[in-house]
């Protein structure tokens, strides 16, 4: 069923190892066919692709996020690892990313800023 290719794909894609994750999957044969069909470096470069974006949104978005990388980058790095595995992509602008990210941090009751 593609839904559960597309959940793989998200999980894949926001994981620190996509490749194995994808493979790791429990898929139908026809999500597996189609998932093992995806070259591993375009699955690498997609999950790079999609952390990179996700990261210069949350600084666009609140410029207390850009402060706080700004001061501390390897802290921030590891908090917003984090919240790369936990929280799914989803927002395509700067605001509700960094709404998302400031939840997650309210959540993990984490008051960095």
């Amino acid at each position: 069923m593609l839904i559960d290719l597309q959940r793989a794909l998200q999980q894949a894609l926001a994981s620190e190892s996509p490749v194995e994750t994808l493979r790791a999957a429990a898929l139908g044969p026809e999500d597996r066919a189609l998932a093992d069909g995806i070259p591993a470096d375009n699955l690498i470069l997609a999950g790079l692709l999609v952390r990179k974006l996700r990261f210069e949104r949350l600084c666009q978005g609140d410029e207390r996020i850009e402060a706080w990388f700004d001061r501390d980058p390897a802290g921030f790095t590891e908090v917003f690892n984090a919240y790369h595995r936990a929280v799914p992509p989803r927002e395509f602008f700067p605001q509700p990313e960094a709404r998302a990210f400031r939840e997650y941090l309210s959540s993990k009751n984490d008051r960095h800023f």
